[in-house]
Order: structure tokens, then C-alpha cells, then sequence
């Protein structure tokens, strides 16, 4: 897949975390995610976008899990998902992050790019790069299960 395919998947993925559903936006929308607070979503499933076995993933997941916990970082689970559910990923919202901690943290874990933001802006971050892609949030719904 080219950088631009990559590029158009993560801007139409679902992202769900914290009670909420939201898309990327070229365009502004008001929306504030988390209250404000500096956030990045990261996942360490599928590192490449090759796919791994559920038990793979799991493992990975959980791992990532245990290093947000040993950095101290407030985190809560989030998923990814494209628009037709048939590619889904478990992550976390990290919350209060700096950025280079957070692309560390893609990186040790094979991710083309995480999501980076605070308040109304959202940004698709190159992990290899730290190149950032400027988005806003638009609100899907306000809970899921």
C-alpha cells in the first residue's frame, strides 16, 4: 500500500475511545476531544499493517498495556476501525503525552503512524518521520459499547 493509501485509511477509521466515535475532518468542526487534554491513540496490533494471529495481537496489546502502565501514563481503551468493520484494532488513549513519547512508543511497536492531538486539533503522526498530518474530530456519536 502506498503512503497516500495509508494515508486515506487512517482518515476514515473509526476511532472509539473514552465514551466516544470519531472520524478525521479536513475541516474544522468545533469539536473538542477528551476534555482538552493532550492525547495520542496507539495500538500495537499489526505492526505494518501486516495482519498477526488474534493470539499475536493479544499478546502485543497487552504488552503495550503494561508499558503505558510502567511509564505512569494514564491510558483507557480505544479501537481503530475501518468504515466496513472488517479490519479493527485494539489500542489505548494515552492521555497528557508528549509527542515524541508517543511516536517512541508507535515505533517499538512497527506503527506507521498514531493519533496525536489536544483540544480541537488532531493530527496523524509518521512515526518513522514525526511528520504530522493536521485534522479536526468529527463526532460519530457520543457513547458505544
Amino acid at each position: 500500500m502506498s503512503p497516500r493509501a495509508f494515508s486515506e485509511a487512517y482518515q476514515s477509521a473509526i476511532y472509539k475511545a473514552a465514551g466516544m466515535a470519531f472520524t478525521l475532518s479536513e475541516k474544522p468542526t468545533g469539536i473538542t476531544l477528551f476534555e482538552g487534554r493532550k492525547f495520542a491513540i496507539i495500538t500495537a496490533h499489526n505492526p505494518r499493517s501486516e495482519r498477526l494471529s488474534s493470539k499475536e495481537n493479544a499478546q502485543r496489546h497487552a504488552e503495550l498495556g503494561r508499558d503505558l502502565k510502567t511509564l505512569g501514563l494514564e491510558h483507557t481503551p480505544s479501537t481503530g476501525e475501518s468504515p466496513d468493520g472488517t479490519w479493527v484494532e485494539e489500542g489505548f488513549a494515552v492521555f497528557d503525552v508528549g509527542l515524541e513519547q508517543a511516536l517512541e512508543l508507535g515505533r517499538k511497536y512497527g506503527q506507521y503512524a498514531i493519533l496525536w492531538g489536544e483540544g480541537e486539533k488532531v493530527a496523524l503522526a509518521w512515526c518513522e518521520t514525526a511528520r504530522l498530518e493536521a485534522f479536526a474530530a468529527q463526532m460519530l456519536r457520543e457513547a458505544w459499547l
